[in-house]
Formats: structure tokens, C-alpha cells, sequence
């Protein structure tokens, strides 16, 4: 990390407003900008000759680096802004999400009747949340174990939905009543060999596409040996973390303060109907409680994954692998308990607040 900041700032000291080194600084998010870069960036949002692509990502770099001067309110402004420019960009429509997530709960009254066997799945750890809410670091705990390799997140299950909608001729969940023991079993088995790459070195593996906690009653059918381990964040520090981040692609919600709130009442709403539905199966880790008493988390985390505890685990952030999220610099520090922020926010975040609630 402090090497590829001094390659940042090298490119700087050849054209000092380059916005992709700029960018690439803000994003290491370990490493806070100097004064004059911070002076660059708002410079080169106030331009009105930026492109808008290069608007967004100068305002989410500005945003970060104004919050680390405990310039909070202004922050908060230059977010607005570039959300709202960011969300035109995507196409997003939350009742429709919404109403996929209340067919997902009824099509899994009960789980499907499988042909697999009990432990078909067992080499399978998915890794599931909202974004930023701790998955990645909780992945990197994961493969610090030497029974675990830590695989990122794969896109194999949803592309599999697709796939079996196509066969059925309807979206998921519409054709899970339709599919058989057969069916269900069928799929596991083309997850495990299509994950094959996964397990050469080590036996387990973890899948962290956030999005599967939306698949969980499907996961149980296909892979009834497979461990759900849903990591859980405070929703105000989840939604404005998210509001913070500019994702490489997709999460369209994300962009919209209302549009978080709905997102995350229909994430609640599922992640607290599975582990009724499948208590053997699905776990939820708390953020908070994880750095407040790691030891303790880390610990139940294992046994719930039915690995035994390794001291390593302790000690994930010395580890080597790559990870590919906007977290990949923060797992490789020892876990911090000042990443809290919100309440810097004061009365700023009060509509979220109050959207939470109503959600």
C-alpha cells in the first residue's frame, strides 16, 4: 500500500491534477491525502469543463478527503451532489427489488424437497451482507484458516439462476415450485464442479457475492452441506458507507439515500426470515460485536463452519491474497474500532434515519 501511494504521488509530481492518481490515493482508503491534494480535488470538481464521469469520481475522492479534515458538513454536500449525478447514470427500480424479495420469502415457506446429499455442499462458505458492512474483512478471517481458501466473490450461483430461469422460462423464484428433487440437486452438483479451481490447494472455500443472501433458501436445497454467514452492520453506518463509495458497477440503489433505506428493509426483512427457515445452515455475525470481541466472534464463527479454531484467524490481516473489493487496503491493517462515522453526520443523515425507521 505505501508503495503504490508513492507511485500515486509520483505520477502527481508530473501533472499535479491527474484525477486518476488522485482517485487511486483516495481509494487505497488507509491513506489520507495531503493539503494541496485535497485542494486539487476541489479544484477539479468546481470545473464545469469535467466530464461527467470524471465529476463522479473526483466528488467521492473530494468527499473522503473532506471527512478526514473533520470537514463534515461540506462533505456531506459534495456526496449529495455526486450521488445524484451517479444515480442518473442506472437504472434502478426499488419496487421491483422489493417485490422480488417478497417472492423470494414465499416461494421458501419450506425448503424444497432435494436428491443431494446431506453433505453436498460442505466444501462451501458463502459470505453474504449489504455492502460494506464487513464481508470482506470477515472472507479474509475465513482464509486465514489453512482448511479455507478465500475465492471473492464468484458469480457462479446467480449465473446458475439465470440459467435454470431460461430452462423454466420464468425469473427466479417464479419456477421454484416447479423444480424437482432432481432439479435441485442437479444444480449443486454443476456449482461444485464449476468451483472445482477452488479447492486444489485446500478443501473449503468461501463465496462472498453479497447478493446470495437473496438465494439462501435456494442454497440449502442445491448445497444442504453449504454454511450462510451473513455479516451485519449498524443500517445508518451500512447506508452511509455505501453513500460514500462509488462500486465499480451495478448496485444502483446505492446512489439514493430513500432508495438505501428500501433496499436495506428488504435485506432485513430475508436475513431475519433464514434463520428461522434454515437455523443449521445460516448464521449472522454482527460487525459491532466482531471488533468489540473478536476472540469471541472469530471463535463462534469457526464452530458455526465446523472448522477448528486456528490462531491465525486472529491475525488475518498479515496474511497474503488478493482481494478485489473497495476493503482490500483495510483488511491488511489489524482490526480498528473507529469506523464508526454517522454520528459526525449529526442532523445531516436525519432523512435516513427517519427512512430507516419507517422502513
Amino acid at each position: 500500500i505505501d508503495e503504490a501511494a508513492a507511485e500515486y504521488r509520483r505520477a502527481l509530481t508530473i501533472q499535479p491534477d491527474f484525477l486518476a492518481a488522485l482517485n487511486g490515493l483516495a481509494n487505497l482508503k488507509t491513506v489520507q491525502l495531503e493539503p494541496d491534494e485535497v485542494r486539487t480535488l476541489g479544484r477539479l470538481f468546481a470545473r464545469h469543463d469535467l466530464g461527467e464521469e470524471d465529476r463522479v469520481q473526483a466528488g467521492f475522492a473530494l468527499m473522503g478527503a473532506l471527512e478526514d479534515q473533520g470537514r463534515y458538513r461540506e462533505a456531506f454536500a459534495v456526496a449529495a451532489c455526486t450521488n445524484a449525478t451517479k444515480r442518473r447514470q442506472l437504472v434502478w427500480n426499488a419496487k421491483v427489488f422489493s417485490d422480488k424479495t417478497s417472492a423470494v420469502a414465499a416461494a421458501f415457506g419450506t425448503v424444497p424437497r432435494s436428491d443431494a446429499d446431506p453433505g453436498q455442499g460442505s466444501e462451501v462458505i458463502f459470505v453474504v451482507s449489504m455492502p460494506r458492512s464487513g464481508s470482506t474483512l470477515v472472507e479474509q478471517i475465513l482464509a486465514a484458516h489453512p482448511e479455507v481458501e478465500g475465492a471473492n466473490e464468484l458469480e457462479v450461483l446467480p449465473d446458475l439462476l439465470v440459467a435454470e430461469s431460461r430452462r423454466h422460462g420464468v425469473d427466479f423464484p417464479h419456477w421454484v415450485g416447479h423444480a424437482t428433487p432432481a432439479d435441485w440437486d442437479r444444480l449443486g452438483k454443476t456449482y461444485l464442479e464449476q468451483t472445482g479451481r477452488w479447492r486444489q490447494s485446500r478443501p473449503r472455500f468461501t463465496d462472498k457475492a453479497l447478493s446470495n443472501w437473496l438465494y439462501a433458501g435456494a442454497i440449502r436445497a442445491m448445497l444442504p452441506g453449504a454454511r450462510i454467514v451473513n455479516c451485519r452492520r449498524d443500517p445508518v453506518e451500512t447506508c452511509l458507507s455505501c453513500f460514500r463509495q462509488a462500486f465499480a458497477r451495478g448496485h444502483g440503489y446505492a446512489y439514493d439515500m430513500e432508495e438505501l433505506a428500501a433496499f436495506w428493509r428488504d435485506y432485513d426483512k430475508l436475513s431475519r426470515i433464514w434463520p428461522e427457515r434454515i437455523p443449521e445452515a445460516f448464521h449472522t455475525l454482527v460487525y459491532e460485536e466482531l471488533l468489540a470481541d473478536p476472540e469471541r466472534e472469530i471463535r463462534r464463527l469457526l464452530e458455526f463452519c465446523g472448522l477448528p479454531f486456528d490462531e491465525a484467524c486472529l491475525r488475518s490481516h498479515e496474511i497474503e491474497r488478493s482481494v478485489r473489493t473497495a476493503s482490500a487496503s483495510q483488511v491488511r491493517e489489524p482490526l480498528r474500532r473507529d469506523t464508526a462515522r454517522a454520528l459526525r453526520y449529526g442532523e445531516l443523515l436525519a432523512p435516513l434515519r427517519r427512512a430507516l425507521q419507517a422502513a
